[in-house]
């Protein structure tokens, strides 16, 4: 009996609807469930069933435990590192794939909006966010735990030094009762799992979003296991995790931000545009000037999107339909007899979703339909 079970009734478990498929459902653990949120949208998340614990490791033990937006004392003020986030946020919402999911598709009658943690792709793709990744795969916490990354190379190797810092092993105990609700501190526990991008779902992700001067270290629902750094036991994971590749997979989003023709001392007027939109106490041409002034970062009017090429490169690789296939044979259903996820599978083929899928339909998307594209909003008004 799983230790969930003693906090919740059941009811009614095998139904979308139901909030907690996430812990009751039939699916293998590589399944990711179609958990609906009380916004009404729709996570694929990591199947948390028979799971009592997150996971999170680190080569050696920080005090305090920050995520990387705040691991600089003296900084109080973050606009230059969200900025870079927030140009990442412009440059996801113009891929296709990210923009059907948001508006929703109808499957059997019914619509389904996805809800995407896009802040925490940002983190995943050499931002710095308030966000601390988890995992419910010990394994991937393994992996992280027993290796070091070279920023220059953007790699894992092992950590050969057998004298090394003891590494660590969190534990972050799971309770259905608070679990991804808002904690009265402001902190809370969000799913990224599958998405567009495929690191998240690779590493079977969650994300804990911390407020500043607070320490993962202090959580209550934590245990942490220190251990002695062993070369043949990193050797081992590389191995199992292929030099990091299975975490780390090639894509577009990925080829596109490390392109060395990207100037950091740049910005685009459109990123500023959604910075603004959640700092209500600013307006765009303050935070230009702080940009400059405080950053040596110039704003230019340019639009942060996949290039023609990228788009082009993408509606080529969706033609013989494998990824989209891969993409869904992930994601279990609850409650579904295989006619909901048969229509899954059917999307690239109806008329109104093809133009995710295929190139050069004429289609203008409404970004008041999507959840996140309405930030766009901002950009075009």
């Amino acid at each position: 009996m799983s230790f969930h079970k003693n906090h919740v009734s059941l009811g009614i478990r095998d139904s979308v609807d139901y909030p907690f498929t996430a812990y009751f459902n039939d699916a293998s653990d590589e399944k990711f469930i179609l958990n609906r949120l009380f916004s009404g949208r729709y996570s694929l998340k990591p199947n948390l069933r028979e799971h009592a614990f997150l996971y999170r490791g680190e080569t050696e033990f920080h005090a305090p435990c920050v995520p990387n937006l705040f691991r600089n004392p003296k900084k109080a003020y973050y606009l230059d590192y969200i900025i870079y986030g927030d140009e990442m946020f412009r440059l996801i919402l113009s891929h296709p794939l990210v923009q059907l999911l948001d508006i929703g598709v109808s499957l059997k009658g019914r619509k389904f909006c996805f809800e995407m943690n896009l802040y925490g792709l940002i983190q995943h793709y050499y931002n710095k966010s308030s966000l601390l990744d988890m995992t419910s795969d010990i394994n991937v916490a393994m992996f992280f735990a027993t290796h070091k990354y070279d920023w220059k190379t953007d790699s894992y190797t092992p950590i050969e030094d057998d004298c090394h810092e003891p590494g660590i092993l969190y534990y972050y105990r799971l309770d259905i009762r608070r679990d991804f609700q808002p904690q009265p501190n402001g902190e809370r526990l969000s799913t990224i799992g599958l998405q567009v991008f495929p690191r998240s779902g690779r590493q079977k992700g969650f994300l804990y979003d911390m407020c500043r001067n607070n320490n993962f270290n202090s959580l209550p629902q934590l245990q942490a296991f220190r251990f002695k750094h062993d070369s043949a036991i990193a050797r081992d994971i590389n191995c199992v995790m292929n030099g990091g590749d299975k975490l780390f997979p090639p894509d577009i989003l990925m080829k596109h931000w490390k392109n060395s023709s990207r100037n950091p001392n740049i910005v685009s007027l459109d990123a500023v545009k959604i910075n603004k939109t959640r700092n209500p106490e600013e307006t765009v041409d303050s935070l230009i000037i702080k940009l400059k002034k405080d950053y040596n970062i110039e704003v230019v009017d340019y639009k942060p999107v996949l290039s023609q090429q990228e788009l082009h490169e993408y509606f080529e690789s969706m033609k013989d339909g494998s990824f989209w296939k891969e993409f869904c044979n992930q994601i279990y259903i609850p409650g579904d007899d295989g006619s909901v996820m048969q229509e899954l599978l059917d999307v690239p083929n109806k008329p109104e979703y093809e133009w995710a899928f295929k190139e050069d339909i004429e289609h203008t998307v409404d970004f008041k339909k999507g959840s996140l594209l309405k930030n766009l909003n901002c950009v075009y008004e």
